[in-house]
């Protein structure tokens, strides 16, 4: 499971030559599906390694790491792709963040706060750190969904039912590294929704507003990299990464690193799911 440095860093060179290749329409030529699956079983590993070091359990006992893979706009797409290229270094240090150019998506990787799962027929409820005290689940280690929190409190087109919000469908791992169980939890939007020209009063607005009570979540939790004033009109800030002018929102996407970034990255947001209705 430990992955050192030096072949992290090959990894990262090996995906920034194969976006050197020829262009085909939309963008870089991705990298094979062997190619991309192994870079993305490398960062998994390197997230795992460093999450390690903050466990307050035994590493023998069971731990849920989750993704969300972020969509962006082309315009966002291109920028973050430039920015990767001219600032390699940069965005290694962002260990909880991967980009997939096979899929053109941005995944935020967090433990799974507050995960409920059943074991041997009993709910039990993961930490803050996505632990259990356990060294084996008597059960699938599907995820079913979480408790209803005064932070945490659903949205309207959740299944809410006893305190509990429910996942749409149960989640089950996509991959395993001993006892460290990985899910995708969906996707989330990453554009730039304060550009449409509406401003919204505080308690509504999109999923992020209404899951945590009708306040932006990096609000709820106190967040605040204190880069650039916020708005909290809107779901999303864009305070991170590449640092931006303040005055101009518009000239980079920047959201890796900002408040709203690291509120997923610690495991706050992971039961958003877009209105399906």
């Amino acid at each position: 499971m430990k992955i050192t440095a030096v072949s992290h860093l090959l990894s990262l060179t090996a995906t920034l030559l194969t976006w050197g290749s020829p262009l085909v329409a939309g963008g870089p030529t991705p990298p094979s599906l062997a190619a991309r699956d192994d870079a993305i079983r490398r960062f998994e590993s390197r997230f795992i390694d460093e999450s390690s070091t903050r466990y307050e359990h035994s590493n023998m006992t069971v731990k849920l790491v989750g993704y969300k893979k972020i969509i962006m706009t082309p315009d966002a797409r291109a920028d973050l792709e430039e920015n990767i290229r001219q600032r390699p270094d940069e965005w290694e240090a962002f260990t909880n963040a991967y980009y997939d150019p096979h899929e053109k998506t941005m995944r935020i990787y967090f433990p799974v706060e507050g995960a409920l799962l059943y074991h041997h027929g009993e709910l039990i409820e993961a930490s803050s750190l996505g632990e259990y005290p356990h060294e084996m689940i008597g059960g699938d280690c599907a995820v079913v969904g979480r408790y209803q929190t005064d932070q945490v409190t659903g949205l309207a087109w959740n299944k809410i039912k006893d305190g509990i919000i429910h996942l749409d469908e149960p989640s089950l791992p996509v991959r395993q590294y001993g006892n460290i169980f990985v899910y995708d939890l969906g996707w989330r939007e990453g554009g730039h929704d304060h550009h449409r020209g509406r401003k919204r009063a505080e308690g509504h607005g999109g999923s992020c507003k209404q899951n945590h009570g009708g306040k932006v979540c990096s609000q709820v939790y106190k967040i605040n990299h204190g880069r650039c004033p916020r708005d909290y009109s809107g779901c999303i800030d864009y305070n991170g990464w590449p640092k931006k002018d303040c005055n101009n929102h518009s000239n980079k996407w920047a959201f890796p690193g900002s408040d709203c970034f690291t509120s997923v990255a610690r495991g706050h947001c992971w039961s958003e799911i877009p209105d399906k209705r």
